[in-house]
């Protein structure tokens, strides 16, 4: 599976996929279409914005997943996706 050339995944969120993966692929392949098509602008709900983090971090819901990435450019850097509800916070510690 190959994600658009504007599209950065860190180690945290490759853990977070890797894991995911192995035990849901059913919810994996969701969140990796909804990786695709953010990428892509192409997401049916807007991101939402959260507070207190610079560069500013961003969250979608992606089913039971959150998607939190940030924006360099036109470079899409994904930061984490974890379970809901676990917070941002604990993608903070990998900036």
């Amino acid at each position: 599976m190959v994600l658009p050339e504007n599209a950065r995944i860190t180690a945290r969120a490759l853990k977070d996929l890797e894991k995911l993966l192995k035990r849901d692929p059913k919810n994996f392949a969701r969140v990796w279409e909804d990786l695709k098509r953010l990428s892509q602008g192409a997401l049916p709900q807007p991101p939402k914005s959260l507070k207190g983090f610079h560069p500013p971090l961003w969250q979608v819901d992606s089913g039971d997943f959150r998607i939190f990435h940030t924006w360099d450019g036109d470079i899409l850097w994904i930061r984490g996706v974890p379970r809901k509800p676990e917070p941002a916070k604990r993608i903070r510690a990998s900036h």
